[in-house]
């Protein structure tokens, strides 16, 4: 063949084809490690976003409870003495508790300050002596089979936080009570859209109240004017528009209180915590509120993927309280120092809440994401599992006045 022909029949050298290949190769190879980790980059950013709403939403629920505390409807701003204001609720125990607002129960730890996470999924423990014993009147020692659900445990290292607080709308009375002194009937307006049922499942609640059912020993309601307040128990209740709401004890010598400035409220407190999440594959952040509905309360799971709650409480510390924080302390044992704890839960006026959340997914090992080692939770210093699965981790701190609080102190 004439090497014209030859030429025009010519192709590629087998050095040019694997050139080719090679940088064929090469760009693929390069478009799809741009693509894995964007991809990696956008599911990190969309995990974070979630853990960001979900936080938020926690803080919400947390926010609003505080927030509550101490709140006595027109009597607020009144000095919180016998016999302006009366507490009979027989006998006390961390679900009625209302004299105090705020409580705190402190985990312990091998070295004050400083907590290591085994685990991503550390085994909930039920052994009390884990949290530090407070100094509030009446209870003193955690109750984990009442927070946690009997048999039931929470996750080591994490604090536990008690919020009691007015609930829901007030209703007004509908005629004068304790007119003859020792009166234990009140008649309230009916919330009759109320959809709530009480511990037995089928009665309705009436204007937030449940009669006592089953071992359940009724709700708790705060009946408050602008001259005086109680606390009561419900005994019984009978009737809609109005209402008859019988007391479990009497008003005793308690003035008269007028329909005019006189509104009843139902009471809840909510109990904070961390125990393993209902998947079983992380711990969660769960909230459990006794408000009359169930005799062990009902327990909501908030945030998945929450691994420590750390509180601390912002205390008035000045001979005549001003309302003002002093110090943030945590709520250690009742031989710890005013200088490092509560020594006076009616000090309290704001609560510091820190929270370290990981995400619901692993992170991909073989994209070699660097992650942090260990985070700040509020007083405490966090040291990341070493080994394992890795997990984006963030912390969150909150800081909530208890504005109740702060009125009362300032109040003239």
């Amino acid at each position: 063949m004439p090497s014209s022909a030859r030429g025009l029949h010519s192709g590629f050298t087998l050095v040019e084809l694997m050139v080719a290949v090679a940088l064929g190769m090469l760009l693929t190879s390069a478009m799809v490690y741009v693509y894995i980790t964007s991809k990696a980059a956008f599911s990190r950013q969309q995990q974070v976003s979630s853990i960001q709403q979900s936080v938020r939403m926690a803080f919400d629920f947390l926010g609003s409870d505080t927030r509550m505390v101490g709140h006595l409807g027109c009597y607020t701003g009144s000095p919180v003495v016998a016999p302006t204001f009366n507490s009979d609720l027989g006998a006390i125990n961390i679900t009625n508790n209302f004299v105090n607002g705020v409580e705190g129960y402190e985990a312990t730890a091998t070295t004050v300050g400083q907590l290591t996470l085994g685990s991503s999924k550390p085994a909930d423990i039920s052994d009390a002596t884990k949290w530090e014993t407070n100094v509030a009147v009446g209870v003193t020692t955690l109750p984990l089979s009442t927070v946690a659900g009997a048999g039931n445990g929470l996750t080591p290292g994490s604090d536990v936080l008690v919020l009691r607080s007015v609930t829901g709308r007030p209703v007004r009375l509908n005629a004068i009570a304790n007119t003859g002194s020792g009166q234990a009937t009140l008649s309230i307006e009916s919330n009759a859209g109320d959809s709530a049922t009480c511990a037995d499942g089928s009665t309705s609640k009436v204007s937030g109240l449940c009669a006592p059912s089953g071992t359940y020993t009724g709700s708790y309601g705060l009946l408050a004017s602008c001259k005086q307040a109680r606390l009561f128990r419900v005994a019984s209740i009978a009737g809609n528009s109005p209402s008859t709401v019988t007391l479990a004890t009497s008003m005793g010598t308690d003035p008269v209180y007028d329909p005019a400035s006189t509104e009843v409220f139902p009471l809840q407190t909510s109990v904070y915590y961390v125990k393993l999440s209902s998947k079983g594959d992380s711990t969660s952040l769960y909230r459990r509120v006794f408000d009359g509905t169930q005799s062990a309360g009902v327990e909501q799971e908030l945030i998945e993927g929450v691994e420590s709650m750390q509180v601390t409480y912002g205390i008035d510390t000045t001979s005549v309280a001003d309302g003002v924080v002093d110090a943030y302390v945590a709520a250690k044992g009742t031989t710890s120092t005013a200088s490092d704890s509560v020594v006076d839960w009616s000090r309290v006026v704001a609560v510091r809440v820190g929270l370290l959340v990981r995400s619901t997914t692993p992170l991909d090992a073989d994209l070699g994401t660097v992650v942090g080692t260990s985070g700040q939770v509020n007083d405490v210093l966090v040291t990341y599992p070493t080994s394992g699965t890795k997990f984006d981790r963030r912390v969150f701190t909150t800081t909530i006045a208890v504005r109740n609080k702060i009125t009362y102190f300032t109040s003239p």
